[in-house]
């Protein structure tokens, strides 16, 4: 009797991956494939071919049911997880009437903004549709006219909507009429949005299976590592936080998604990261010996690459901040890894005064816990083990959603769901009592240094 296995797929800005795992959380296969390139314009847009979107999924669909058939594994259930803030403009039949918007396009804050200029750009009559990534693709494996595909409230939280209606904003409705452009209809994460068309099925050689409501990347990311109540770090290139709660709580910098039917996932995305020490990666391990020689740095920085910040400051202004020049390179790279945990244990004080519950331990993924360093500096500012987590990621997240939803019954909540599912964690990191003096009185000088942007 074949195995029951669940897919999880995450549409990223480069590439696409796909995961299959077990209800326990074993993985048995995974594919990926690359995306079209993202397009830039001297008006700030980036853009991308959503085409792209449908021939990366399709392709690792299929590599990963060649790899189920092989080991004899039953998909049983799918979901997509994609970046929040990318969308597609489309006519009435789902044709894009161009290229697919980047979360980070800055040709608008706002999506809706966005779209006004897409649609004035364009030069059609409309009606229009708007489109989140899942949206267009699962039209696309469900053979559905777009028009009659929901889309989740995680992937549509930054068009603006209201939790407790599970409805759009007044103001995103009037704009949109405005516009002529129509808004898909929203459901939860969980809920079952289609099926695998009899089409696409053959095209596969997989089943028709359900496909069900997923999360955003960084919600997955989160879900991946630390379930429905662990606080998360991912650090890349970029360093994103993240914390749950039992209520909706936001402010200037992080907002909360919905992880149903009583958890929010809330936290925000710092503009620091690996980009902040990219000057050292050429020779990392070589670099992160010499800062584990050094010890405590004399300086205390703030690493931006470039003006502005997003999380834990709310800033266009902000710069890169340091309180005198280091004595040589190893100090300067030493006191980037503090300013990276300093930031860290920031947030998760900011997302606590707000009503967030922080874990005991913080859940790490992502290249920068691949560092050993970093995560022992990190341990010492936090004063909190840190876990290095062996199998994590976007596409195993969303797999571990389409799992849950798949197996629930009645009333039950899909997030209890989720913490069915066994997280194998790698190697752990204490608080080191010889530098945690040192680390206190860098923080303070750390929150002194940003306190104008506070």
């Amino acid at each position: 009797m074949s195995k029951p296995v669940y897919i999880g797929i995450d549409i990223a800005t480069a590439n696409v991956r796909a995961v299959a795992i077990d209800a326990q959380g074993k993985s048995y296969g995974s594919s990926s494939e690359k995306l079209a390139p993202v397009a830039a314009g001297s008006d700030k847009r980036l853009t991308q071919n959503p085409v792209s979107w449908i021939v990366a999924v399709s392709k690792v669909l299929k590599d990963l049911t060649a790899q189920c058939q092989a080991a004899q594994l039953n998909p049983r259930a799918l979901c997509i997880s994609a970046t929040s803030g990318t969308f597609v403009i489309t006519d009435l039949k789902g044709n894009p009437i161009a290229d697919a918007v980047m979360y980070n396009d800055g040709r608008s804050a706002s999506i809706l903004g966005k779209a006004e200029k897409i649609i004035i750009e364009a030069n059609q009559s409309g009606p229009y549709l708007l489109a989140n990534t899942p949206d267009f693709v699962i039209a696309h494996l469900s053979s559905k006219p777009l028009i009659q595909v929901a889309s989740d409230s995680s992937h549509s939280l930054k068009i603006g909507l209201d939790f407790e209606t599970l409805s759009w904003n007044q103001q995103v409705v009037s704009e949109a009429k405005s516009l002529n452009l129509t808004l898909p209809r929203l459901v939860l994460p969980g809920t079952k949005i289609a099926t695998i068309s009899s089409e696409i099925s053959a095209q596969l050689g997989l089943d028709q299976i359900p496909i069900y409501a997923g999360m955003t990347d960084g919600c997955t990311a989160q879900i991946s590592a630390g379930g429905p109540s662990g606080s998360v770090t991912s650090l890349g290139t970029t360093m994103v936080i993240k914390a749950v709660s039992k209520t909706n709580i936001k402010g200037d910098s992080f907002y909360s998604h919905l992880l149903p039917k009583n958890r929010f996932l809330a936290g925000g995305a710092c503009n620091i990261g690996g980009i902040s020490y990219k000057q050292f990666a050429k020779d990392i391990d070589n670099w992160n010996q010499r800062a584990a020689d050094f010890g405590v740095a004399n300086i205390v920085t703030y690493p931006l690459p470039a003006v502005g910040e997003r999380f834990p400051f709310l800033s266009a202004d902000m710069k890169n901040l340091i309180t005198k020049s280091p004595k040589n390179e190893t100090e300067l790279y030493r006191g980037i890894l503090e300013a990276i945990a300093f930031t860290e244990r920031y947030s998760y004080e900011l997302l606590a005064k707000a009503g967030a519950d922080i874990s005991n331990s913080i859940f790490t993924v992502g290249g920068g816990g691949k560092s050993q360093i970093l995560s022992q500096i990190r341990a010492t500012v936090l004063n909190k083990p840190v876990i290095i987590l062996s199998q994590s990621g976007t596409h195993i997240g969303a797999a571990m959603l389409a799992a849950s939803a798949d197996q629930l019954s009645g009333n039950e909540d899909l997030a209890t769901q989720v913490a069915k599912i066994k997280i194998s964690h790698g190697e752990t990191f204490m608080p080191a009592d010889n530098e945690k003096n040192g680390l206190e009185h860098n923080y303070q000088q750390f929150l002194a240094l940003t306190a104008e942007y506070k």
